[in-house]
């Protein structure tokens, strides 16, 4: 939980700090002058929609891994890679904002994040995020969310023909069949976040506190001054969200964007280069998974489910609201440190405990349908 309320020294913070649309918080920070007290203040700002960014992929991701039987299977490690990789985004940027004296927001009871959602911030409108299992539907909006400004041309070996990624999930879950016309706006909003970040770290050139920062499984270094985050910033973007005109060679093919990765577990090939061209080519089974149905909006109520599965959904519930509170803790100004992010990864391991049962019992009256988690902060 956050240590105290903020205290606000002028109009220009307070808006700052209410701002819940990105591209408007953007244009915002680019109105102030010359008083770095302001510049600060709006800078963890940013840092902290970034974190709330980097954190709203962290529910839809698990839910889809959680679903593949065999976790040792490919495409679940994967997932289970990027998962990672997201959790190191958000750890990163947390250490931006405790460098500069604020803490991360993310637990916060009148506005959680609820799903079925948009991405925080005003990005993308029109892309609608489930809590569903891994389909074609989770993984169009999982390379929607990844998207980088500049598609690389990959054709299928065998036909030889370019391949497109298609229309958008609709709300019944079906792709669209009408060509989707790629605008890169969310692309470009997310990557103007990362760029206007850097830019007032660049600045600015604070001098970095480096003592509540965290070094270890979720960070992978402290950020000492503004280079370490221009560093951070770079890695962040080539590898999610934000890219501006990333390749598979560009990251190197074992190691592709997000984007790409979860490309190749949709189109069901592995992507090749040969030559100056890029290929679908090797299969990549779809594994199997188990059938979960959409979470509804809001969950599932206690009334409506027997007490085994609401004892699941709510502990579930109870596991995720500590983890979330647990990263807080790790980096508020009179947190726990190090304690609380173990914490938070010994509580993260908990979830499969509950989430795992939970997508093997079956809906009564929906025939082959099965539960899963809800991730409702408590």
């Amino acid at each position: 939980m956050l240590t105290k309320e903020i205290q606000f020294k002028n109009a220009f913070q307070e808006k700052a700090t209410k701002l819940n649309n990105v591209k408007e918080l953007i244009l915002h920070s680019k109105s102030v002058e010359n008083v770095e007290e302001d510049k600060l203040h709006v800078l963890k700002e940013l840092l902290n929609s970034a974190v709330v960014l980097e954190f709203a992929t962290i529910p839809i991701y698990l839910q889809a891994m959680w679903t593949i039987k065999d976790n040792e299977n490919e495409v679940a490690k994967s997932i289970r890679n990027i998962f990672q990789e997201e959790m190191l985004h958000m750890a990163m940027v947390c250490n931006m904002i405790v460098g500069i004296g604020g803490e991360p927001r993310i637990y916060n009871t009148e506005n959680r994040l609820k799903f079925p959602s948009g991405l925080p911030g005003g990005v993308h409108p029109e892309l609608y995020l489930y809590l569903e299992g891994l389909n074609d539907c989770s993984l169009r909006n999982f390379m929607e969310i990844e998207l980088p400004e500049e598609i690389a041309e990959i054709y299928d070996y065998e036909t030889k023909e370019l391949v497109s990624i298609g229309g958008l999930c609709d709300q019944d879950g079906k792709i669209g069949t009408t060509k989707h016309i790629q605008s890169h706006e969310h692309n470009t909003t997310i990557g103007e976040l990362y760029d206007r970040i850097n830019e007032l770290f660049q600045e600015l050139q604070p001098k970095m506190d480096v003592e509540r920062q965290l070094a270890g499984p979720l960070s992978w270094w402290v950020m000492a001054d503004a280079e370490s985050v221009s560093k951070a910033i770079d890695m962040i973007k080539e590898q999610g969200e934000g890219s501006e005109n990333v390749t598979p060679a560009s990251t190197g093919m074992d190691n592709l964007a997000h984007f790409y990765r979860f490309w190749e577990v949709y189109y069901q090939k592995k992507i090749v280069q040969e030559g100056d061209k890029y290929y679908f080519k090797d299969p990549v089974p779809r594994p199997e998974t188990h059938n979960i149905a959409r979470i509804p909006e809001g969950g599932y109520k206690k009334e409506d489910v027997s007490p085994k599965v609401w004892y699941l959904l709510n502990s579930f519930d109870e596991v995720y609201t500590d983890l979330v509170k647990f990263l807080e803790d790790a980096w508020a100004i009179n947190g726990r440190g190090q304690a609380a992010l173990v914490n938070a990864i010994e509580v993260m391991f908990k979830l499969e405990q509950y989430a795992l049962p939970l997508m093997q019992i079956p809906i009564p009256g929906k025939e082959g349908l099965h539960y899963g988690p809800c991730f409702r902060m408590l």
